[in-house]
């Protein structure tokens, strides 16, 4: 393999970068010490508060331990408000596109094998890993999502974002056929039960999941396991952390959720 220059002068450290061209694509980018071609993909989500940087920072060892690159996505309000939905349905600007793109970018650039990748989310950014996965499931090999405020049913009876009825995805799409292949792993909190302004809370989202993150990480493991294990036999993974509530600094410094994710299933070939 040839090796980029650019991949001599980084392994090790962090990198912001931004893709040429409108809309804005911008990210953090970690590369292992021990970088090679083949090198396991993993996408970090932020949720509401913005921390892609944080996201990277905190997983920068999982990516020395698994020889993996980091890729963490910034999706800044002005220009993604949605970006949990994929789509901004006033706008039509598509996260799940700027992210598609980013991580093509990051395999040209640096030699990389162009493979399925891991997404990691927290709470807005769990939104978004679990509906992209649903609806890119050809480029995603597992979902870890991480006190997510709401999901996303397989149900198709319900139109998108509450369930995934045909042609009611982002700009009009439908869930990819593979969707069921996609390995999952929720993980919250024992106490992460607070009802806060931030969470949505709109009559049909409390009547099919619940109140708190808690109570919807539990409907919704039980939902998707209706489906999977009966179809393809892959059922969702569930960590309930006893006395973690919603707080991304806490969970990871405190409560070593990169210790649980680094054991995951779903790294298990």
């Amino acid at each position: 393999m040839t090796v980029h220059p650019l991949q001599q002068l980084r392994r090790g450290k962090s990198i912001f970068r931004r893709l040429v061209g409108k809309p804005a694509r911008e990210f953090y980018l970690y590369l292992p010490t021990t970088l090679q071609e083949n090198a396991t993909i993993i996408v970090a989500v932020h949720g509401i508060s913005m921390n892609a940087a944080e996201h990277m920072v905190k997983l920068r060892q999982l990516a020395e331990d698994k020889g993996a690159v980091i890729i963490a996505p910034y999706f800044s309000k002005r220009r993604y408000p949605r970006y949990q939905q994929l789509e901004d349905p006033k706008t039509g600007k598509r996260a799940d596109l700027a992210l598609i793109e980013i991580v093509e970018s990051v395999c040209t650039q640096f030699g990389l094998k162009r493979q399925k990748f891991t997404l990691i989310g927290y709470s807005g950014g769990a939104q978004f890993a679990h509906r992209f996965a649903f609806y890119h499931a050809d480029r995603v090999m597992a979902c870890i999502s991480c006190a997510a405020g709401w999901y996303t049913y397989p149900n198709f009876q319900e139109t998108y974002p509450l369930g995934l009825s045909p042609n009611t995805g982002p700009a009009g799409m439908s869930v990819h056929p593979d969707w069921r292949n996609v390995r999952h792993h929720v993980i919250v909190g024992s106490i992460d039960t607070a009802i806060e302004p931030s969470l949505n809370m709109k009559p049909e989202i409390v009547a099919q999941q619940g109140t708190g993150r808690l109570e919807r990480a539990q409907r919704w493991v039980e939902a998707m396991n209706n489906v999977v294990i009966t179809e393809v036999g892959l059922p969702v993974e569930y960590s309930e952390i006893a006395g973690m509530g919603h707080d991304f600094t806490d969970a990871y410094d405190n409560f070593r959720v990169d210790r649980i994710i680094s054991q995951s299933t779903v790294f298990k070939k």
